[in-house]
C-alpha cells in the first residue's frame, strides 16, 4: 500500500539529488590544455627562443583572440619577437609559436601566456594560461671572461648623445642635422654639400628624410668606429639612423620603443615581405653589441652599414614616405 505523500517526498529527494552544490555554479574549465615548449633548450644571450604551443579545448568552449599573448609585462631581458597566430591541429586542437629573445645568463623562464575564451553554452569568459617552460641561457662572452653583471634595460634618447656631440667636426655636424630633423618631421631644408658623393664644392641642398638617412650613413661609414676601439658606437648609430628614418618619415614613434615592441607595431606596408624580419635582425645585432658584449670585427660592422642602406631603400620602394598615411588608411 502506497503511504500517503510518498510520491511528492520522492520527488522533492531526486530533486535535491539532481541540484548541482553551490561550488558547481562557477565555470567547469575541465578538459582543456594549453602545452608551452621551448627550443632550442640551450642558447645564448641574445638568440631567437622559439615557444610552441598546443591547445585542447573544451567542446562547448570557443576562442575570442586566435593570438596568445603574455599574462603580465614582460620580466626584464625578455624580449617577445614575436607570435604567430593559431592553427588547427586536429579536433579541438590548436597549435601556434612565439619567438623571444632572453638577456639574462642562467635558467630562465618562459613568461606564461593566455587565451582567452569563452563558453558557448553559458556565455562565461575565461583565459587558458599556459603551464611552465624553461630555458638555459649561455653568455657569448669568450671563456675565462669576468662574469656577465645583470644587464640594464635599453635606454632610447630622443637625441644625440654626448659622445656624438664630443666627437670629431664630422660627428658634431651629424649630431646638429638630427637635432634639426627631430623639429621638422617632414621634409627638411638642410646644407648638406656632396653628402653622399665626397664633392664637398657642391651647393647646399635640401634632404628629405630618406636622403638625409643615407647622409648619416655616409657619415658613420667614414668615421670608422670599429677601427678605433667604438663598435659599440657605430652599431648603436647605424640602428638610430634607422629609427629616426621611421619617425621623421612615417611617423613611427620608434625613439621609445625596445626592439621587440617596435617591430612588432611596424606598419604592415613596413613589415610585410620579409622587412619586418631585416629590421629585427639589425636591431637585434646591436643589442647584443650594446647589452651583451659582442665585438663584431670592422667587415662585420660594414655589413651592418650595407644593410642598413638596403633596409631603408627597400622601405622606401615600398611606400614612400608621402604615401604611408593613405596606405594606413
Amino acid at each position: 500500500m502506497r503511504r500517503p505523500g510518498f510520491v511528492p517526498t520522492l520527488a522533492l529527494a531526486l530533486g535535491a539529488a539532481a541540484a548541482p552544490p553551490a561550488r558547481a555554479q562557477a565555470p567547469d574549465w575541465a578538459n582543456q590544455s594549453f602545452e608551452m615548449t621551448a627550443g632550442p633548450a640551450h642558447a645564448t644571450v641574445g638568440d631567437s627562443v622559439t615557444v610552441r604551443f598546443r591547445i585542447h579545448l573544451h567542446e562547448r568552449d570557443l576562442l575570442s583572440d586566435s593570438v596568445p599573448r603574455p599574462t603580465a609585462d614582460l620580466p626584464d631581458g625578455v624580449r617577445l619577437l614575436e607570435v604567430g597566430p593559431l592553427r588547427k591541429a586536429g579536433d579541438r586542437a590548436l597549435e601556434g609559436y612565439a619567438r623571444l629573445a632572453f638577456y639574462r645568463v642562467g635558467r630562465r623562464p618562459v613568461p606564461p601566456f593566455g587565451i582567452p575564451f569563452v563558453r558557448i553554452v553559458s556565455g562565461q569568459r575565461g583565459v587558458l594560461v599556459s603551464d611552465s617552460a624553461f630555458v638555459d641561457i649561455d653568455s657569448v662572452a669568450p671563456a675565462g671572461n669576468p662574469a656577465l653583471k645583470d644587464i640594464k634595460e635599453i635606454e632610447r634618447q630622443r637625441g644625440p648623445g654626448p659622445g656624438l656631440v664630443a666627437g670629431a667636426l664630422g660627428a658634431a655636424a651629424l649630431a646638429g642635422l638630427w637635432l634639426l630633423l627631430r623639429r621638422r618631421r617632414r621634409a627638411v631644408p638642410l646644407a648638406v654639400a656632396g653628402a653622399e658623393t665626397g664633392d664637398t664644392g657642391a651647393d647646399a641642398v635640401v634632404l628629405g628624410p630618406y636622403e638625409a638617412a643615407l647622409a648619416r650613413l655616409t657619415q658613420i661609414e667614414r668615421e670608422r668606429w670599429p677601427l678605433r676601439g667604438e663598435v659599440d658606437r657605430h652599431y648603436e648609430t647605424v640602428v638610430d639612423v634607422l629609427r629616426r628614418y621611421l619617425e621623421e618619415a612615417y611617423g613611427v614613434p620608434a625613439l621609445e620603443r625596445t626592439t621587440g615592441e617596435l617591430v612588432w607595431t611596424l606598419p604592415p606596408a613596413l613589415a610585410d615581405d620579409g622587412l619586418r624580419d631585416r629590421c629585427a635582425a639589425l636591431l637585434d645585432d646591436a643589442d647584443l653589441v650594446k647589452f651583451a658584449r659582442r665585438r663584431p670585427d670592422e667587415a662585420d660592422a660594414a655589413r651592418l652599414i650595407h644593410a642598413a642602406r638596403d633596409l631603408l631603400r627597400a622601405w622606401r620602394a615600398v611606400v614612400p614616405p608621402a604615401e604611408l598615411d593613405d596606405a594606413l588608411r
